[in-house]
């Protein structure tokens, strides 16, 4: 009995950290399948899409065409919490500024099947990518794609490590430069615990599927974060910025949270990013923001300076 007992001591302390990494993998979904739109009472037009991912999961999206001729599309991928519904309003504002937008549901978002994983949800972005540029009304070598929270680490992990065809521009606002680095963090925000599992975090969070902002270049890149953003501190996308080549920018939203550039902050921040939309897709410098062609340069030059983005913090009507 003994020996039995020292054996299942053995092996729980052996397991733990496996059963743990499970549930903290775990932790970085948060998915719904309530109806915002109808609960919340605004009404988007959009078309109903269903996506066939890498695996043959069936993906529900949405694709709101852009008001007269498109000048590109947008492939959004939202953050980790609720579904579509919820976060297209970050970006209903694109298609009367001329842009298409593909707006979707990770597996087991939403209306989409199946349950959420990390090479689940990296394949479900590869699997939109594909979608958009197959529309006949898209132009696929026009193609722009947009991540916020975990859906900025995805398109910094698929667009390092993909060569997307026709991409033009990738965006990330509030994104985590790494899941292993994010998952330390938060760790150690466990009152007492976390000091204890810290030491195992590499095995708790597995670092996988993470940011490659180095291999994004010669695409433009554009980071996004608030300085005061209490779920993905700044400090990652510090991080990426310094890992990332040129061109690049980092826009520092003074006093701004989590993924508040295109909600609080949208009625600055929208106009520069379609200045950023022109630039990338057109090559000419000249039609940035003024204070972005200066950190263009500068980034350029091999320095570490950012563009700091001077908002307004009245929420948007």
């Amino acid at each position: 009995m003994r020996w039995c007992s020292r054996v299942l001591g053995v092996l729980g302390v052996l397991l733990l950290p496996l059963w743990l990494a499970g549930c903290a993998n775990g932790l970085f979904y948060y998915p719904d399948r309530k109806d915002y739109e109808a609960q919340v009472g605004y009404s988007i037009p959009h078309e109903d899409v269903w996506i066939a991912s890498t695996d043959g999961l069936r993906l529900h999206g949405w694709f709101l065409k852009a008001e007269g001729e498109a000048r590109g599309t947008v492939v959004f991928l939202h953050g980790n919490a609720q579904n579509l519904t919820s976060h297209v309003l970050y970006v209903s504002w694109l298609p009367a500024a001329g842009y298409n937008v593909l707006i979707a549901d990770y597996r087991g978002y939403g209306l989409s099947l199946g349950s959420p994983s990390r090479r689940g949800v990296y394949e479900d972005a590869q699997a939109m990518w594909r979608y958009a540029r197959s529309r006949p009304d898209v132009d696929p070598e026009r193609m722009i794609l947009f991540g916020q929270s975990l859906g900025g680490a995805n398109a910094l992990a698929l667009a390092g490590r993909e060569k997307l065809p026709g991409l033009r521009a990738v965006v990330a606002d509030s994104a985590f430069s790494s899941y292993a680095r994010i998952g330390r963090e938060k760790i150690l925000q466990v009152p007492v615990l976390g000091y204890l599992l810290w030491p195992f975090s590499p095995l708790i969070v597995s670092p996988g599927l993470g940011p490659v902002p180095e291999a994004i270049a010669p695409v433009p890149l554009l980071l996004i974060h608030g300085d005061r953003d209490t779920v993905v501190p700044a400090t990652h996308s510090d991080r990426l910025y310094a890992a990332a080549g040129a061109p690049k920018l980092l826009w520092t939203l003074g006093g701004g949270g989590h993924t508040e550039a295109f909600g609080r902050f949208r009625p600055t921040a929208a106009p520069r990013l379609l200045k950023f939309f022109d630039y990338a897709l057109s090559g000419d410098a000249q039609r940035l923001d003024p204070a972005d062609r200066l950190a263009l340069g500068e980034a350029g030059a091999a320095t570490t300076d950012s563009a700091a983005l001077e908002v307004s913090s009245q929420v948007p009507q």
